[in-house]
């Protein structure tokens, strides 16, 4: 009897192993300013438990960027696998300087996000927080929560049903320090600074608000994770980045000064560059670590049916005496992209990805064609070969052909573009 128990289990074991993979559901994590070049070093230390995991049993690689290097038309493009020219987030200063021709002039989305693709092939979906996404598209099968629910806008989520709850889930500002201390979180101040701030004196007075915005957020996320389950799940975080804007200023001197030297007397090698980034990863790490227990909270809600997808829009190099990414003069460094779930290959090393591939791979993984007027496209060669043959590619001329939903609101919101015209002058983007 024990025998024929014990052949019954290994033949459903076999079975088991056989059985194909199939994805149901897909979560992204976007994490703003995520750099692999500060991420390496912190897994090699053990810092970063949760990215360690995703990294051995799924698969892992550089997200090439692109110019103009802004978050809001770097989103746009993973949002939608188009280009800038195309999605119509356009930074106009910098057309005008490449002598680019729009053939448009308004400033706003033209195309569709895959959340509105899915939404319109009675798939669910849920979307927190991503840039150009106020005012709230009234998706047919799912939620959306703005940009400008950051700033206590009923009007900021659709629907409107969904505001009170998370509305209630707020931290204030005032609560920073206490939410700091638990969240590990060091104090940065001006008069500890090693290299003068500058201009980045008003990053760190606004830290606060950033923080608590994004400890808000993460509450949000995990609130309607669970209370309005979705097929599709999408979420944005901003803490990297904006601790990255400031961090130069708190690196070791004497490393920070040497640097500066050799990159002046043209003498810079990378191994100088690569130790920088080591303590450059040693001031950030209190952002990497919020974002490694964020991942880990979802590596621990994967059902072997999802698929978990991880980005940042860029990351921050070393050039011209402090970390950039938005430095006209130097190319945009690369983000990360990971992925990990149902055919993912163990181990595998993603090459050659870009912001534009984010959306193809999501629609891909959930068995819609992949439109052939995006400029990326599926990331298949993560997947093993047993799930790319159970599941061919499937090609679409374009998802365009029907207009995509509006708010229905007015087009100018001047009370909303004046805080993100702020909050674009606090991180140096743009001139006082």
């Amino acid at each position: 009897m024990m025998r024929r128990l014990a052949l019954l289990v290994a033949v459903l074991s076999v079975a088991a192993c056989a059985r194909p993979a199939r994805i149901d559901r897909v979560i992204l994590l976007g994490f703003d300013g995520a750099a692999p070049n500060l991420i390496e070093p912190l897994v090699a230390e053990g810092k970063l438990p949760a990215l360690r995991r995703v990294m051995q049993t799924g698969a892992y690689g550089r997200l090439g960027s692109f110019e103009p290097n802004k978050s809001g038309i770097l989103w746009t493009s993973i949002g939608t696998g188009k280009s800038m020219l195309k999605h119509g987030i356009v930074d106009w200063t910098y057309v005008n300087q490449q002598g680019l021709t729009v053939p448009y002039e308004d400033r706003g989305r033209r195309v569709k996000t895959y959340w509105e693709i899915l939404s319109e092939r009675a798939i669910t979906t849920g979307t927190i927080n991503w840039w150009v996404s106020y005012p709230p598209v009234p998706l047919p099968n799912g939620f959306i929560v703005s940009n400008a629910f950051k700033r206590s806008r009923p009007d900021s989520v659709h629907p409107a049903s969904i505001y009170p709850a998370i509305d209630a889930l707020r931290i204030a500002p005032s609560a920073f320090d206490e939410e700091r201390r638990r969240q590990g979180f060091p104090v940065w101040r001006e008069e500890d600074a090693t290299v003068p701030l500058h201009g980045a004196r008003q990053i760190l007075k606004s830290y606060p608000v950033y923080f608590t915005d994004d400890m808000t957020l993460d509450r949000v996320s995990d609130a309607l994770y669970a209370s309005n389950p979705v097929t599709v799940f999408s979420t944005y975080f901003r803490l990297v980045d904006v601790t990255s804007h400031f961090a130069t200023h708190f690196l070791d001197r004497g490393l920070y000064d040497a640097t500066v030297a050799k990159e002046q007397a043209g003498t810079l090698e990378p191994g100088d560059v690569t130790a920088l980034d080591r303590d450059f990863a040693r001031v950030t790490e209190p952002a990497y670590a919020f974002m490694d227990r964020t991942i880990a909270k979802y590596l621990d809600r994967l059902d072997g049916r999802t698929l978990l997808v991880i980005c940042s829009d860029h990351g921050f190099q070393y050039f011209g005496g402090r970390y950039n990414h938005a430095n006209p003069e130097m190319p945009p460094p690369d983000g990360v992209v990971l992925l990990a779930g149902p055919g993912i290959r163990a181990g595998a090393r993603i090459e050659g990805a870009t912001l534009y591939d984010i959306a193809p791979t999501i629609l891909d993984a959930m068995g819609l064609a992949v439109a052939e007027d995006m400029d990326g496209r599926p990331l298949r060669a993560a997947f093993d070969a047993r799930y790319l043959e159970r599941h061919p590619l499937k090609r679409i001329a374009t998802y365009e052909g029907t207009a995509r939903a509006t708010s229905g609101a007015a087009p100018s919101h001047p009370e909303v573009d004046e805080k993100v015209l702020e909050d674009l002058k606090t991180l140096g983007y743009i001139g006082n």
